[in-house]
Parts: structure tokens; sequence; C-alpha cells
């Protein structure tokens, strides 16, 4: 009976925490698809596009992963498109200012893309606009 109500209840709060069609109690990310790496715009640059609306703690920790791992092996300049994403939180941002503090030591430069002019706001309210270079595409980005 207890185990009938709990799922009762589960399911009720998965339709209330819903935010724009994605439930907050859905852990599952397609990792395969959240982000993809492309070398063929410059020999100077790694172009990380990430592939997802909303940038949050859950998708954090896996770029941060990807993205060392794209450092350490190949120790390019670092451009992360991230048009098409339309809500960055806090977390997500630490991730890439550690991307700009390693590929600093390293000599290297990182670029954001990202032309959401709603939420643009935020870097200079943050002071994230002195952290980062952002261009509107890759191809400004990677001609800079």
């Amino acid at each position: 009976m207890e185990e009938i109500q709990e799922q009762q209840i589960n399911e009720r709060l998965k339709h209330r925490f819903t935010i724009e069609g994605n439930s907050l109690f859905d852990t599952s990310i397609d990792e395969d698809n959240l982000f993809t790496k492309n070398d063929t715009y410059s020999a100077n640059f790694t172009v990380l596009k990430y592939n997802n609306t909303r940038a949050t703690l859950k998708e954090a920790s896996i770029f941060k992963n990807f993205m060392e791992e794209v450092i350490a092996k190949e120790g390019k300049n670092i451009v992360v498109d991230l048009n098409g994403c339309e809500f960055i939180d806090s977390s997500f941002f630490g991730v890439l200012v550690s991307g700009v503090k390693r590929l600093k030591t390293m000599g290297k430069k990182y670029y954001l893309v990202f032309d959401n002019k709603d939420t643009i706001p935020i870097f200079s309210a943050t002071g994230l606009d002195k952290v980062f270079t952002i261009y509107n595409s890759v191809k400004e980005a990677v001609e800079s």
C-alpha cells in the first residue's frame, strides 16, 4: 500500500516540477549527443559544440570531463559554441571558467560563441564578460 502511494506521489511531483517540458526528476542525459568536437575550422582551434538547450549541474561534470580530455590530448585553443543553449546555470559557468584558467596556464585561448541576446546581460552583470571573449559565430571566433 505504501509503495503504491509513493509511486502516485512521485508521478504527481514529476508533473508539477516540469520546466519547458523537462521534468526536474529526469536524470537521464544522452551523453553521446550532448556535445561534439570539430577540428576542421582551423589547425589552431578545437570547437566544442554544446548540443542542448539547457546547461545545468546535470551536464556540467560531463562537459568538464570531456573538455579536460580534449585540452589534455590536443593542447589547442578552444572555442565553446553555446548557440542554441537557452539557459546556463552557475555550475556550468564554473566549468567554463575552469577551462579558461586551464588554457591560460598553457598559453592558449578560450572563446565562447553565444548569440542569445536575452542571456548575454548575465555575462556583464556577473563580470563574466571580463573572463570570456564572446563571439556570435564560430567563424568570427576562429578568425579573430
